[in-house]
């Protein structure tokens, strides 16, 4: 509730669902939300929704009860606008999500929130699937996958999850594909580069000891299915920094890159800052055209996007509430592609190179470059793919 008053009296509602008068509000994660601009109140009271757990949130900073402190509010409720992708109709969220918070619709979590929501990537707005969705599974080239969105240009990136369907939060080392290293060393800022180049903060030459293995799996596993997937679309390992000093991004100089803020403030971005960090193929009509095959990691954007884990990195690791049955949590850990940077840890004891992963908990956490973490390739699909299936587990969508 914004604003303060002494007295404001009681409040009274009326509900309106699709046009019609209701005696009861329509339940969360059913495709509603408040009409801002049809909902009124008297006494100057502002009507608003909190998303999150689902109840009337009002702004009393221009209350006035000059004839009756009585509030009376009409609450107009409309279901979601729905676009046309590759998947078919879908149904998206309009508002915002509150990003510091896990999303499910387990009691465990603090937000309630589960569905499909937009966002602006490179290529333009982008629907993303978040909470503990169970109608993202898509099944390509003898394996399952979840769909984690639909790209602004169309196309629909998928993260490896199995040799069948799992349901959420199912724990099994099978919805990955090993484990890795993000690179054998951690003395250097450049081993936190999916790719690398000794001395230059965005360098290409080397592959990591990850792409390596991704890489892998797309020629042994992937390569006969090419026709279907996407050469344009590009994977951001984002090292773009924070600090301004000589040197930053190379060496031992501590750095601390913009994945870091934006975990600080639980801000998710899906733009990628420097073109060098756009991985794509060499075909693309963008990014860095480094890529030989079209495979890359999940974000740690992504990851918060999806809900799995909320709240305010603390510099060693995420310990607010986690979604125990987010489609992104295998009960494992596993990278991303996003580097955190090269730094003392919090309560660790010297500096070394970190990128995030999500922690068997779920938790997104900071960890030293040569851990061994699961590996689950994601890549894109075409956008003019026609698919089957209602994309449950039991029906996941399928290429025609």
């Amino acid at each position: 509730m914004e604003g303060s008053v002494s007295d404001p009296g009681d409040i009274y509602f009326a509900y309106y669902i699709d046009g019609q008068f209701s005696e009861d509000l329509p339940k969360q994660n059913t495709e509603y939300t408040l009409d801002t601009e049809a909902s009124t109140c008297t006494n100057g009271v502002i009507p608003n929704w909190n998303y999150s757990t689902w109840h009337f949130d009002a702004d009393y900073s221009n209350y006035q009860n000059e004839t009756n402190k009585r509030t009376k509010c009409d609450l107009y409720f409309i279901k979601n606008k729905t676009v046309e992708t590759a998947l078919g109709e879908l149904s998206v969220y309009p508002y915002i999500p509150d990003f510091t918070k896990s999303a499910c619709d387990d009691a465990v979590c603090e937000s309630h929130e589960k569905g499909i929501y937009e966002t602006t990537d490179e290529d333009g707005t982008s629907y993303y699937y978040r909470g503990s969705v169970e109608n993202n599974y898509l099944e390509f080239a003898g394996y399952y996958w979840r769909v984690v969105r639909i790209n602004g240009d169309g196309t629909i990136r998928i993260i490896y999850d199995g040799t069948k369907g799992y349901q959420n939060g199912e724990a099994n080392e099978d919805r990955q594909v090993g484990t890795s290293q993000i690179n054998t060393s951690n003395t250097r800022n450049e081993y936190v580069g999916y790719m690398y180049t000794i001395g230059e903060a965005h360098g290409t030459d080397i592959s990591s000891v990850i792409k390596e293995a991704n890489d892998e799996f797309y020629v042994n596993h992937l390569a006969t299915y090419s026709e279907y997937i996407d050469t344009n679309a590009g994977f951001c390992g984002d090292r773009s920094t924070l600090n301004l000093q000589s040197g930053v991004g190379t060496g031992t100089v501590t750095t601390y890159f913009n994945g870091y803020l934006r975990m600080v403030r639980s801000t998710p971005s899906l733009l990628c800052e420097n073109k060098l960090d756009l991985y794509t193929s060499i075909s693309s009509n963008k990014g860095n055209k480094v890529l030989t095959y079209p495979i890359g990691l999940i974000t740690m954007d992504e990851v918060i996007l999806a809900g799995t884990g909320g709240g305010v990195f603390n510099g060693s690791s995420n310990y607010m509430p986690t979604s125990p049955n987010g489609y992104l949590r295998t009960g494992n850990a596993f990278w991303t592609m996003t580097p955190a940077g090269s730094y003392n840890p919090f309560g660790g004891t010297g500096w070394s190179a970190l990128s995030f992963n999500v922690n068997t908990s779920g938790h997104i956490d900071d960890r030293n470059t040569t851990y061994d973490h699961g590996i689950r390739p994601t890549i894109n699909l075409r956008s003019d793919l026609k698919f089957v299936g209602n994309g449950t587990i039991s029906s996941p969508y399928k290429i025609q």
